[in-house]
């Protein structure tokens, strides 16, 4: 009956470690995909950093030619 006690309370605490697992792994997992919405607008803004350097540095050019 001990035995059975203790193999009974070992699988809940197995059962225990494996649900906080699965819920550690969904937390990193929207951590990732919080980071990767992060990254592509990040990436956005820098393209769009680019066009607007590039279009001021015609516009530059413009007026240098005046």
């Amino acid at each position: 009956m001990k035995q059975l006690l203790i193999l009974f309370f070992g699988v809940l605490f197995l059962v225990s470690c494996t649900d906080n697992k699965k819920k550690e792994q969904e937390k990193i997992e929207k951590a990732i995909q919080k980071i990767d919405s992060l990254e592509t607008v990040v990436k956005n803004g820098i393209e769009s950093l680019e066009k607007t350097t590039t279009e001021v540095e015609e516009q530059l050019k413009k007026l240098d030619t005046i």
